[in-house]
């Protein structure tokens, strides 16, 4: 609070301006008229449908008459916030008042979508508005009209969007390369459910599926086509299909080793075109037979080698029209005394098993595998012929997720062959998170997701999770998009993410949202609160925002105590209610006992009586020891707040009070530690009980900042707020006459005072250990007052009363670096008066 020091001149001048401003709010509430009926727009019976309902028209031109009658004058007009209206004209379109009829006209709808205006019709300040919808031409679109595939096939996906039914024909002639592939039809998005979203003004029945074919791999030479068709009776569109050829052709084997004997090697070779072959530049290779027919077999002579030198050469099969289209044949010869592997490489699958390799050699060689192989290597049978042998060797299975290369070595001397093992990984699929929590808003999850092979995804049998992106790669992430849930109770999905080879190996992810989260009910009758809640289904111990309105008595608020964590005889229950909104409520009388309190009045030997409600009375611990409340509205009926009504509700954060409220009682808010924000009104003449030997309304409230005390009230009774240690400045009213004792002691954070000049004492105790102190005034009217020994870091004390008033005392190291601020003309009174004259600093102001 910001504090402004005037002379008593100025506070004439401030209290005329205040007097003018009162003035000018007075005659200004005082011109306000009740004589204004208001305004009423009635439908006829013939039209009530209309306000209630929607206009609906079929997709071909329409017209329909709306009948109401006004008490003012009227208009009606399109609203422009949907974009085109065009189509939808009314008249006339304004009127006087009375009985009147309005002619609404569509034009034809020759869109695929359906689509809707809103009429506003407007008489006075009341407005009223009548939706109108047209039904959309029937339609099948495709996202494309053709697709071109290559020659080695694949999926394609096509979108296909209609409002009517539909069926996919493959003629017959294309079945052979072309069909339907699984997970083909599946709803990925209503147009309906995303124009709710994105276009408010637009409205379509447009089902989007997706469609997915998969094409064979082409092993013709040209070009070929085919097509699909989308039909519903005389309807139809039509999906082309082109995929390319190309020449094939393809070595049974890519690599020969030969003896350096030489000897005559036989090459097969397949093809769907005459291919043309380039030999290399070297005398040691002759072709014996060369054939150009689909499935060949060539013949090639080697020559021994007499060198002691390896030496390689290289065959080229090739398409004269696309020497892209080729294939390699590379001859091997070694050098005499030579091993020679059958294979230099294999590749084994993760499952493992026996790999045979036939070895020729005409030297004397060892077999060993490596140590760091021997864990998964192992040697199996051998024979062996004069110079040829056929070894085994067993692979285990590989556990692991990583794939592993080994080797085995055969050497002679310095002379060595190696053969490479290579073992395909563990196949795994595994989700980053198995469980995505969604509000009641909905919206868009990613979701990802790791593997090593192209997996499926089983969706859910629901109309609120649809798919916006998959991908088939090593890592994945997929998007989904989760609809708003309009129900009170949560659901769930799961999504299943499977080896399509293999189900076992699979992964799931729930899906879970939450019901609606704020529950908004109307009574009808007082008492009725739990059975609205069990028609509709709600589990209440659940619910953490509701919002009532209509009358209610004790048997709803026992009910609500139970959904606050405690019922009525104080016992903790696993409600979670968080927010209380009673704004429009009505409390009345009747009803169940809400509460048997465990304790006795506060300041007394006397238990309570048993709660019942009375009207429009927050009654005696009517919601104490709620513990999970944090916010509440009360309502604007309310005239009183009754003794310990919300006392121990540990985590209540903030309460709103209308200006109905005219008493607040003693303990109400009584250890409300988390308590940071309520407004007092200045209807309230009282807070606290003064039958009450202290009042402690807001005792212990240890994070309430500030308040603003409403000026009506008199006196601030005991310990109204003490342990009020957030609190930082206090202003007392001008209508306060006296405080008590302890009414503000240990607010360890109180920096300011501001004492009225109404008020003419207080006693020794009322800012007991007040440790923060830094600013005190005191008003005129100020006669005796307490001690301030435990707040030693006062700074200045403003004493407005020209008699210095009878204070016990203050902390000596005020008196020594504190400055005393007196009206003028006081100095020397204050100077000899007793406790006064300690300050060694006294200013006149």
């Amino acid at each position: 609070m910001i504090l402004f020091r005037a002379n008593s001149t100025s506070s004439i001048y401030v209290r005329l301006l205040f007097s003018m401003v009162a003035l000018c709010l007075l005659i200004t509430f005082g011109s306000c008229s009740d004589d204004d009926a208001p305004a009423e727009i009635t439908p006829n019976p013939d039209s009530e449908i209309y306000f209630t309902g929607s206009l609906d028209f079929t997709s071909d031109s329409g017209e329909a008459i709306l009948s109401f009658t006004t008490n003012k004058d009227w208009s009606i007009d399109v609203s422009q916030s949907g974009g085109d209206v065009s189509w939808c004209t009314v008249f006339p379109n304004k009127g006087k008042a009375g009985e009147s009829q309005v002619s609404v006209r569509v034009a034809r709808n020759e869109g695929v979508d359906d689509r809707n205006v809103v009429l506003n019709l407007t008489a006075g300040d009341l407005t009223k508005s009548i939706v109108v919808t047209q039904k959309q031409k029937d339609a099948i679109t495709l996202t494309t009209a053709k697709f071109e595939v290559d020659k080695n096939g694949g999926e394609i996906q096509v979108e296909v969007k209609a409002n009517v039914s539909y069926e996919v024909v493959i003629p017959e002639q294309y079945q052979s390369w072309i069909r339907e592939g699984s997970g083909s039809g599946q709803i990925i998005m209503g147009d309906k459910g995303h124009n709710q979203m994105h276009e408010p003004a637009t409205r379509t029945d447009m089902d989007r599926t997706v469609r997915k074919f998969y094409i064979s791999k082409s092993e013709e030479y040209d070009k070929r086509e085919g097509e699909i068709i989308f039909r519903s009776g005389e309807l139809e569109e039509v999906l082309k299909v082109y995929q390319t050829g190309g020449g094939i052709l393809l070595l049974t084997k890519n690599e020969y080793t030969v003896s350096d004997k030489g000897e005559q090697i036989v090459v097969e070779l397949n093809s769907n075109f005459d291919f043309d072959v380039k030999m290399p530049q070297v005398d040691w290779i002759t072709t014996t037979a060369t054939r150009s027919v689909s499935s060949h077999t060539l013949y090639y002579t080697i020559a021994p080698n007499g060198t002691y030198g390896k030496r390689e050469a290289e065959i080229i099969y090739y398409d004269r029209n696309d020497k892209s289209v080729a294939d390699t044949l590379k001859i091997i010869q070694v050098q005499k005394d030579a091993i020679m592997l059958s294979q230099k490489e294999y590749s084994v699958g993760m499952e493992g098993g026996t790999i045979r390799i036939e070895i020729k050699a005409n030297v004397a060689y060892e077999t060993f595998i490596p140590e760091q192989y021997r864990g998964w290597i192992h040697k199996g049978t051998s024979t062996r012929g004069l110079s040829t042998s056929n070894l085994s060797f067993i692979i285990d299975k590989n556990n692991e997720y990583n794939k592993r290369e080994g080797e085995i070595i055969f050497q002679n001397g310095k002379q060595k062959e190696v053969l490479k093992v290579c073992q395909a990984e563990r196949a795994f699929l595994n989700l980053i998170k198995n469980e995505y929590t969604i509000s009641d808003e909905g919206g868009r999850i990613a979701v990802e997701l790791n593997s090593n092979f192209d997996f499926d995804v089983r969706m859910p049998q629901v109309d609120w999770i649809t798919v916006t992106t998959t991908r088939s790669v090593s890592t994945h992430t997929l998007y989904y998009m989760i609809a708003p849930n309009e129900a009170y109770n949560k659901r769930e999905a799961k999504i299943i993410y499977y080896n399509r080879n293999n189900e076992g190996l699979a992964d799931t992810l729930n899906v879970v949202q939450q019901g609606k989260s704020v529950l908004e009910l109307t009574l009808e009758t007082a008492g009725s609160l739990k059975r609205k809640m069990e028609i509709l289904n709600i589990d209440y111990l659940k619910v953490k925002k509701i919002v009532l309105e209509g009358d209610i008595n004790g048997s709803d608020i026992r009910l609500i105590r139970e959904m606050a964590g405690v019922n009525y005889i104080e016992k903790e229950t696993n409600g979670v209610l968080e927010y209380l909104d009673l704004t429009n409520v009505n409390i009345v009388e009747g009803g169940e006992i809400y509460c048997y309190p465990d304790s006795y009045k506060p300041g007394t030997l006397d238990k309570y009586e048993d709660c019942y409600t009375k009207n429009n009375v927050i009654g005696n611990c009517m919601f104490r020891k709620c513990k999970s409340l944090k916010k509440v509205l009360l309502p604007y009926s309310c005239v009183k707040i009754e003794n310990e009504s919300f006392a121990y509700c540990k985590n209540l954060i903030e309460v709103k009070l209308f200006d109905n409220v005219a008493t607040i009682g003693g303990f109400c808010f009584y250890s409300c530690s988390l308590l940071q924000k309520i407004n007092l009104p200045n209807s309230i003449k009282m807070i606290g009980d003064s039958t009450f030997s202290n009042g402690s309304t807001f005792s212990g409230c240890s994070s309430l900042e500030s308040i603003d005390l409403p000026d009506k009230i008199t006196c601030i009774h005991a310990n109204s707020f003490s342990y009020c240690s957030s609190l930082k400045e206090i202003v007392i009213p001008k209508s306060v006459t006296y405080i008590e004792g302890y009414a503000f002691a240990y607010c360890s954070n109180l920096k300011s005072i501001i004492v009225s000049d109404s008020v003419t004492g207080f006693p020794e105790t009322t800012f007991y250990d007040c440790t923060s102190l830094e600013k005190i005034i005191f008003g005129t009217g100020l006669k005796t007052g307490g001690v301030f020994w435990d707040s030693k870091y006062i700074k200045e004390i403003h004493c407005r009363s020209t008699i210095p008033p009878s204070i016990i005392g203050f902390n000596n190291e005020v008196y020594n670096n504190a400055t005393l601020y007196v009206p003028k003309g006081c100095n020397e009174a204050y100077h000899t008066a007793i406790m006064w004259r300690e300050f060694k600093t006294i200013v006149e102001e």
